[in-house]
């Protein structure tokens, strides 16, 4: 990094490659922070807790499901819960509680609103998605979806959340999208149980029309970030169509998981756009429910991710399948939407952006992984989690046990449910993250100077060494120099370690 800051001064790099270079080290560098907390005050504290100070803090009495952000000014967070409740966070108020033991450093946000069970309008069951209306300066729009079997709309004032419209929808909604482009109609693309997209209308309040072709519950839904009439969808079936919502026959295009050319003739520019891409409602983009489909922030390229235990990366020109291995690390096994979360526009150089995949297997690892090529860059762990327990909450699902252990692991901090960025705010550490967990919490993520992690075998994994992002890792904050002599010590022999035992690993040729 000083090396950069030198370049930076005699002119020999730019300012735009000066920052995306900063900014690739902040994000291989993210570690979770066990001194930012995110709790509320209980309007029905226990009698019998004799000292509530030792209490975890949590955001919800129940699980976190969703979370959404407001992206023009970093400032507003809002959460959705397993106990039907919608909080409003300021990440730029934040409280330092009197100094203890145990609460030292602990810097703790406090909702600023909250929309709960009890308020008349609000949802009465655990909300399954959460979004901001993008086009607002200021955030005062918010869209929910639950259980109750409803998608709401939200007044917010940095004080207050007012629900002020409902929309029955007759079926459990996964999850809703709205177009990220200004010319975009207001219509709200709503996934649910049934077999059929709805589009919902805001300026009248109504159920516009419905896009069918989908065999199973829509899990997943994503706009074009290049044609604002261009929806694409992820369902139960294992099937990825694409539509066009000016049509009466919308559906116009299919991903085969098969399909290792695509379209050929198609030029890139046209995005998906590429209105020629073949529909083909027998093929499969994955063996198993569809949980997520995303395009990147510069609408090259798809990642769609099932129950196959895959995540896949298509190009959006041809629909052509990357082939690109994650691993066999990955478990999927939601219910409903779980979403990768792909390094924001300009913070990596192209090819090089990072997937981080929250693996839905309890332990409360994020798997750091290469969007290109698919190989495995580091492993970021929850702070908090018992693996022990983990385990043998697993190996007790093969007995008796197995309901117990199944309920355990979908409140467990280890169960990540949504994450999130938080970019060019101007507070905090230039690029964060934050994850919504199963036992309520809302961790936050943010660059450290650790740059290698331990994978669950006791074994290092990290990043390319000849890239800048990964050399620069171990400098984004200034240490002591005895502090940095001992970490750069322990990393050499770490990696030493690795070299060995990789040396010694007997090749599989079966």
């Amino acid at each position: 990094m000083n090396q950069l800051h030198l370049a930076r001064c005699v002119g020999t790099i730019s300012s735009p490659s000066f920052r995306q270079h900063h900014n690739e080290s902040l994000i291989d560098s993210l570690a979770h922070d066990k001194s930012i907390a995110f709790t509320y005050t209980r309007s029905d504290p226990d009698p019998s807790d004799d000292d509530t100070s030792k209490s975890p803090a949590i955001a919800h009495q129940a699980g976190v499901n969703c979370l959404a952000i407001d992206h023009n000014e970093g400032r507003y967070l809002l959460s959705g819960g397993a106990d039907s409740t919608v909080r409003l966070w300021d990440l730029e108020e934040r409280e330092t509680p009197s100094h203890s033991s145990d609460s030292l450093n602990l810097r703790t946000y406090t909702p600023k609103a909250s929309l709960t069970r009890g308020t008349p309008s609000s949802h009465t069951h655990a909300l399954t998605s959460i979004s901001i209306y993008p086009f607002d300066p200021t955030p005062s729009t918010l869209l929910t979806t639950s259980y109750d079997k409803t998608l709401k709309v939200t007044a917010i004032t940095p004080t207050s959340l007012t629900p002020i419209h409902s929309f029955d929808l007759d079926f459990i909604p996964w999850t809703h999208a709205l177009s990220p482009l200004p010319d975009s109609s207001p219509l709200i693309a709503v996934g649910t149980a049934h077999p059929a997209i709805r589009l919902l209308d805001l300026r009248s309040g109504l159920s516009t029309h419905s896009l069918s072709g989908p065999n199973g519950a829509i899990y997943t839904l994503a706009w074009s970030p290049r044609q604002s009439h261009i929806l694409a969808s992820g369902s139960a079936d294992g099937k990825v169509l694409f539509f066009d919502i000016r049509r009466a026959n919308a559906a116009f295009a299919s991903l085969d998981q098969d399909d290792a050319i695509g379209v050929i003739g198609e030029f890139p520019s046209t995005g998906l756009g590429a209105r020629n891409l073949h529909l083909d409602f027998s093929v499969l983009a994955h063996n198993g429910p569809v949980t997520s489909i995303q395009w990147t922030p510069t609408g090259e390229k798809l990642v769609t991710a099932g129950h196959d235990q895959r995540i896949r990366v298509w190009d959006a020109a041809t629909g052509r399948n990357d082939l690109v291995h994650f691993g066999p690390r990955i478990r999927n096994e939601r219910q409903g939407e779980l979403k990768p979360l792909i390094s924001p526009l300009g913070t990596h150089a192209p090819g090089r952006e990072s997937l981080f995949w929250p693996n839905d297997d309890g332990r409360g690892m994020l798997f750091q992984h290469h969007l290109r090529e698919g190989h495995l860059l580091r492993i970021l762990r929850t702070e908090g989690v018992k693996l022990a327990e983990v385990q043998a909450a697993k190996r007790n699902r093969g007995g008796g046990g197995a309901g117990t252990s199944n309920v355990a692991r979908l409140t467990s901090g280890g169960r990540i449910n949504a994450m999130l960025w938080r970019v060019n705010a101007p507070t905090g550490n230039g690029i964060e993250m934050y994850s919504a967990h199963g036992d309520g919490r809302i961790c936050a993520w943010v660059p450290t100077s650790r740059g290698v992690e331990d994978d669950e075998d006791g074994k290092v994994v990290g990043g390319d060494s000849t890239g800048p992002a990964q050399q620069m890792t171990t400098n984004v904050t200034v240490a002591p120099p005895d502090d940095a002599e001992t970490r750069r010590k322990r990393k050499r022999e770490l990696i030493g370690d690795l070299v060995e035992g990789l040396t010694r690993r007997p090749m599989p040729f079966s």
